[in-house]
């Protein structure tokens, strides 16, 4: 059994030559065998790859040994290949031990035969920066290789999803969050609980725009400004994250101080992410200790892949995704507060299957049948005269999640309205659609303010994710959610009873709500003013009419009862 060293060392090391040494860890003890192209073309290998090796196992386990193409990233010709496999020699356990063209990413995965095409399950480490999560999974792929082949297959797949991994980090999570609670001064545990909370939140997505490269191209942004805190004094969350959160991602380039513009390249983000809260312009004087800071570094964010959301359908990666983010709330909630306020993380399954349901439902009628929705939903191709009729209805499309939670509805819609947007012609990129959807489209209330908090944290990152930009300062600022995701309690009051009573028509409301969507700088807090205005007034003009309906139904029954009945 390797120690985490050494199983890092070996991916580190594992070059277009030294895969063998890999699937030699895994078992596999036969000699290599360069297969030649007629080989390859029987197998259904596409064209271009530099070199293919098979290596024998026990029983029907193989090992294919690939150096990647310059066509293609190592994640997309692992795929391809599994498919061609899947389909051409089903009956054999496959285990695809890969390295990208140049050099940079290794990659192990495996996969099962219940669907087509399959389900790739793979761990893709970086050479140049393998994490604690990495050499884990391959020490994990080294203890479960004895035994039967089926056996030993059954336990790659399981070790290599996303499940336990999933599991370990929430662990993690919530003992780094607890450490970081505890380090606050003296104070009610509810709000040391959510300022812990909320900084770790946003060193999560910071993790993720850092494995964007967002972070002035450093992709270890944050753990080597720790290091070089440390080294000059300590003080992280004075000297780092408050200028980082507040004063470089909250602020334009060109308005950002001296020691904001030391960061490097740094997008400006807006979008209220980087706002303070309410509660830490309460504690503004609380600050976390470096000691829990740096557990939390070593082992979270240090320790585990960050990696942008990839299709599920055909993909699943050893590394933490954005889709983790809901259910690293709920695993964070006490389940005495679970039971008290009902907070349930929907299975993606259902998520996937009540949404497309609705998308199907909402969008059919005339010209568009819900077959059509479907396919599209599927990938396939619409007629022309569909296209134009669904784009319209989805541009008219307006989505509430009543009860919202930490958003595992709203990220779906938002992702599967975009789809459709594709599949009916529009030209923009997957960023453009989705910031355009989450401005018009995307509605959600919950009871929980750091439900809603958080709900919001993981659209914005829906957005970052498919945004290829590589300029910082051409990075377009997120949208400002906080007037389309609202904290309150959509039980209470007679919501769902009768329609709202709506007073004058919205376009002012809905006009005003789109510009301040887009908004940034100095026109950001103005607008927001105006917006409350305006639903200030309506709100009195609606209760005030539902007072003046009430006390003229009372006039009538007064008079009622004062009037003459029938025996005089």
């Amino acid at each position: 059994m390797r120690t985490l060293r050494q199983a890092a060392a070996l991916l580190a090391d594992a070059t277009p030559d030294g895969l063998y040494a890999l699937a030699a860890v895994l078992g596999f003890r036969g000699e290599p065998e360069r297969l030649d192209a007629a080989m390859r073309a029987a197998l259904g290998l596409p064209d271009g790859l530099t070199d293919v090796r098979l290596v024998r196992g026990r029983g029907a386990l193989r090992a294919l040994l690939i150096a990647g193409t310059a066509d293609a990233p190592l994640r997309t010709l692992l795929t391809s290949v599994a498919a061609s496999l899947c389909t051409r020699t089903a009956h054999v356990l496959w285990t695809l031990i890969g390295v990208s063209h140049d050099g940079a990413e290794i990659g192990i995965g495996c996969w099962t035969a219940d669907r087509r095409p399959p389900r790739l399950i793979a761990l893709v480490a970086r050479r140049a920066h393998v994490v604690a999560s990495d050499a884990e999974a391959l020490c994990a792929l080294e203890a479960a290789s004895v035994g039967d082949d089926l056996l030993v297959y059954a336990r790659w797949c399981e070790v290599l999803g996303r499940d336990a991994l999933s599991r370990r980090f929430y662990r993690t999570l919530e003992q780094r969050v607890g450490a970081l609670a505890r380090s606050l001064p003296r104070m009610p545990e509810a709000d040391r609980a959510e300022l812990a909370l909320v900084a770790t939140s946003r060193l999560l997505f910071l993790a993720f725009l850092q494995a964007k490269g967002w972070l002035d191209g450093d992709r270890a942004f944050l753990t080597n400004r720790f290091d070089l805190c440390m080294t000059h004094g300590g003080g992280f969350h004075q000297r780092v994250m408050l200028p980082l959160f507040f004063g470089t991602l909250n602020t334009p380039m060109r308005r950002r101080a001296p020691a904001a513009r030391r960061f490097g390249s740094v997008p400006f983000l807006n979008g209220g992410l980087f706002a303070r809260t309410s509660l830490e312009r309460r504690h503004c004087a609380a600050r976390l200790s470096d000691e829990a800071l740096g557990a939390l570094f070593a082992d979270l964010l240090g320790a585990y892949r960050f990696t942008a959301r990839e299709d599920q359908a055909e993909w699943s990666e050893v590394a933490i995704d954005p889709e983790m983010l809901g259910r690293a709330f709920e695993s964070l909630m006490a389940a005495g507060e679970r039971r008290t306020s009902g907070a349930f993380y929907t299975p993606q399954a259902l998520v996937s299957h009540v949404s497309d349901h609705a998308l199907a439902t909402a969008l059919a009628g005339n010209v568009v049948t819900q077959q059509h929705v479907v396919d599209a939903l599927a990938g396939a191709a619409l007629p022309v005269e569909v296209q134009s009729v669904m784009h319209a209805r989805l541009r008219d499309l307006t989505v509430l999640d009543p009860a919202c939670g930490s958003g595992a509805f709203l990220v779906h819609l938002l992702e599967r309205i975009t789809l459709l947007h594709r599949a009916c012609g529009d030209p923009r990129s997957i960023a453009v659609i989705r910031r355009d959807v989450l401005g018009h489209t995307i509605h959600g209330v919950d009871v929980n303010p750091m439900a809603v908090w958080l709900c919001e944290l993981r659209l914005w990152l829906s957005v970052v994710i498919e945004n290829d930009e590589t300029r910082m300062s051409a990075v377009t600022p997120l949208p400002n959610l906080d007037c389309n995701v609202r904290v309150g309690d959509t039980l209470s009051g007679e919501a769902f009873a009768a329609p709202p009573s709506l007073v004058g028509p919205p376009a002012v409301l809905v006009r005003l709500r789109e510009r301040y969507v887009r908004a940034a700088g100095a026109r950001k807090a103005p607008l927001r003013r105006a917006v409350a205005r305006e639903e200030t007034r309506r709100a009195l003009a609606a209760i005030d009419r539902e007072l003046r309906s009430i006390a003229m139904t009372r006039r009538e029954r007064a008079l009622g009862r004062r009037a003459r009945d029938l025996f005089g």
